[in-house]
């Protein structure tokens, strides 16, 4: 099975350092249990020569005829008289650490007696019966011969139990204790240290349903710092140009409501009453046309303070208010909690422009509510002839028309499902439109819960 990485930064970061921990502490203990083993060696060796030499001295206070007894009566558990075996010269007497110990050890000893000789061969036992306890015994055997001049000479023959390994349980647990507090310490750490990136990762999907979000603190790390700087400084142009598109096209639309409510004026005192209408047509058609873009400009304008409401009473009680004026709506809720927070006045209007599509091009509007953990959907359905599989996305843009003739009683002007799309998008959620089978369109409201 492919092992896969955690997906966030605190866990891969936690995971580099728990394996840079146990790398660490795995080669420190092997370093120390290889130094340790030589230096009890080492220390055996000294401790093994220096009883040696008090055996050796106190057998030579004695008389030559007497020497034996003593050198016998002086063994113990791990150092006896080992029977004359010739020169020592097996493969297990080769030079090492601990034979030059004992030989230096002896050799300064015995420095003022010439001829003076001692000879050390050390082998590693097999595990075998301790003598007085029944335990596997790991360790050394040893047989130190010890030359006089006098042709004296004594072989000794101990047995040095190996030191206990340093890994054992404790050790294990105070290892897992300590790393356990050094991984909580770091994960700590390292959430203080990342929580920035979260901040960021907020504010940069906030953005999008409301571009005059609060600046970003800018502190923590310096890369973190400067990342937020960068984000607060795009997103204060972000809203510069935002506003300054929006107050461009209510200023302009201001504008040219004003020269045609003059042309208007001027229209209504023509004598010529053909012309009067002909000019009162094209002038309402203006209205239409300058009313369509104030509308899209408000889309636009983020000035409109969020509030909680509930989404089903808004869409029903703008179906009333339809029925009410002769429209032909249908409204269903699903019965769910469809309260959420958004800016009721653009979504009204939103919903209200795919209302009046749905009735133009369909007929009749069917409206209906649905809520979940995570979302609230408004779907408007009609009866009419729908929309080409390859305009569906297109009729989202801003003055596209699926009727050519530029004609705004019988196509529009192109902005109500435009002024939908920025409304649900400002929202954080997603406009969608599918053709029906049978016959007839269906456009979605997809918004998340706040």
């Amino acid at each position: 099975m492919r092992f896969r990485l955690p997906h966030t930064i605190r866990s891969r970061t936690i995971l580099v350092l728990f394996c840079a921990f146990l790398l660490s502490h795995t080669i420190s203990l092997a370093i120390y249990e290889i130094n340790r083993d030589k230096t009890i060696l080492l220390t055996e060796a000294t401790d093994l020569a220096d009883r040696i030499i008090g055996v050796v001295e106190l057998a030579r206070s004695f008389p030559e005829r007497d020497r034996q007894r003593i050198l016998a009566a002086a063994e113990t558990q791990f150092l006896t008289m080992f029977p004359e075996p010739g020169n020592l010269d097996d493969e297990r007497c080769r030079d090492n650490d601990f034979s030059r110990r004992v030989t230096e050890s002896l050799g300064g000893a015995f420095a003022d007696v010439p001829g003076f000789h001692a000879q050390v061969c050390l082998r590693r036992l097999k595990p075998a019966p301790l003598l007085a306890r029944n335990e596997p015994l790991h360790g050394f055997d040893v047989l130190v011969a010890v030359n006089f001049p006098d042709n004296e000479r004594a072989v000794f023959h101990a047995i040095l139990p190996e030191g206990e390994s340093l890994i054992h349980d404790a050790v294990l647990v105070y290892l897992l204790f300590s790393g356990l507090i050094a991984l909580l310490l770091a994960g700590y750490l390292i959430r203080k240290t990342v929580a920035p990136l979260g901040q960021l990762a907020k504010a940069a999907d906030s953005i999008g349903t409301n571009i005059d979000t609060p600046p970003l603190p800018e502190n923590g790390p310096a890369e973190v710092a400067a990342a937020a700087r960068a984000f607060n400084r795009m997103q204060q142009r972000l809203a510069r140009l935002v506003h300054g598109q929006t107050e461009m096209l209510a200023a302009i639309s201001h504008d040219l409501r004003s020269a045609v409510t003059r042309l208007q004026l001027r229209a209504e005192l023509l004598q010529d009453r053909q012309e009067r209408e002909g000019l009162q047509r094209v002038v309402d058609d203006m209205k239409t046309m300058i009313q369509s873009v104030l509308d899209f400009a408000r889309g636009l304008d983020p000035s409109e303070t969020p509030r909680r409401i509930d989404l089903s009473a808004l869409a029903e009680s703008l179906c009333d208010d339809l029925k009410e004026e002769g429209y032909p709506v249908q409204f269903r809720s699903g019965g769910a909690d469809c309260v959420t927070e958004c800016r009721p006045v653009a979504l009204r209007r939103s919903l209200h422009n795919i209302i009046d599509n749905a009735i133009k091009y369909g007929s009749e509007a069917k409206v209906s509510v649905e809520g979940t953990a995570e979302s609230i959907r408004i779907v408007v359905e009609d009866c009419g002839p729908g929309i080409p599989m390859h305009e569906l996305e297109a009729v989202l843009q801003p003055f596209y028309r699926l009727e050519k003739s530029r004609n705004s009683k019988t196509g529009g002007v192109g902005l109500g499902l435009s002024i939908a799309g920025n409304t649900v998008q400002a929202h954080g959620g997603e406009l969608s439109l599918e053709n029906i089978n049978g016959g007839g369109l269906r456009v979605q409201m997809q918004l998340s819960r706040c």
